[in-house]
């Protein structure tokens, strides 16, 4: 299981690096601030991945 916890402890970094993609495309006029409005009404999907995570390691935790 070394390749599971290797990719759970790549997500963040990803998600970094995307949003500073994303930043850069900005600053760059090549992506227009009218995207984020529509981008920020999917902050619920945040929510539900990271509880779908949350019950993904506990159902997949060895019983005690």
């Amino acid at each position: 299981m070394p390749s599971t916890s290797r990719f759970r402890g790549a997500i963040l970094p990803v998600v970094i690096v995307v949003i500073g993609i994303l930043l850069l495309l900005n600053t760059l006029d090549v992506l227009a601030w009218a995207v984020w409005p529509r981008l920020s009404r999917l902050w619920p999907v945040l929510v539900i991945a990271f509880g779908i995570d949350l019950l993904w390691r506990h159902l997949r935790r060895p019983p005690v």
